[in-house]
């Protein structure tokens, strides 16, 4: 019982920023490995995930990254971009996947709030999976675990991506935590570099540019 609480006691310690009743907004702090990583990096680092059965091809920065705590980098709280691009027609949307890991019980985080290049923006998050049945409170088994996304349009990340430092949100649940993380503007430009090489190749763009040269 001793072994399983201090193992808990020190994911709430290094998972950093999940808290409940959060009294101030204090900055988010990324490390110092993922903050000096280049747009070229993540650019480079993209997953293309092209299904011939999908109508939409994913582009995902989720490699770019991958957040790890103590020496076996055991799995801890992350995020990354992903784009769904139409291979019809280049039409593109994107969200964020965020992973949240934390001692206790299952906290249900439904609603995010994030910058954009006017004001904050608070939206409904989607449940993707979760491991509510083999986390709680006593003895847990294993730290609880969200996955969770929300859309983003294309405009507002490139906003973020033009501007230096991170793009912050936060995570919040009905029973008063708040989970508060960034994205670097690296990862930002990276993937969108991607998304925009990919949909040049597309046959849309292509018939679109013989056409504006008269071809």
């Amino acid at each position: 019982m001793t072994t399983t609480r201090n193992i808990l006691l020190a994911l709430t310690l290094v998972g950093g920023v999940a808290v409940a009743g959060s009294a101030g907004a204090e900055p988010v702090k990324l490390s110092a490995k993922q903050t000096a990583l280049t747009a070229d990096h993540f650019h480079a680092k993209t997953q293309v995930i092209d299904d011939p059965l999908d109508i939409e091809t994913v582009i995902s920065s989720e490699h770019g990254f991958r957040a790890g705590q103590g020496l076996l980098k055991s799995p801890a709280s992350d995020n990354h971009l992903r784009a769904f691009v139409d291979k019809r027609s280049g039409a593109t949307r994107f969200e964020v996947r965020q992973t949240v890991m934390y001692p206790g019980a299952i906290r249900n985080y439904g609603q995010v709030s994030y910058q954009t290049s006017q004001w904050p923006v608070e939206a409904p998050l989607t449940k993707i999976r979760d491991n509510a049945s083999h986390c709680f409170f006593f003895e847990a088994p294993e730290v609880c675990r969200e996955e969770v996304s929300f859309s983003i349009s294309e405009t507002e990340l490139r906003s973020a991506a033009a501007k230096p430092g991170a793009w912050a949100y936060k995570l919040t649940s009905p029973k008063g935590y708040e989970h508060r993380t960034a994205i670097t503007h690296a990862e930002i430009e990276g993937l969108l570099k991607a998304v925009d090489t990919y949909r040049r190749a597309l046959p849309a763009a292509q018939a679109a540019a013989d056409t504006a040269s008269g071809s």
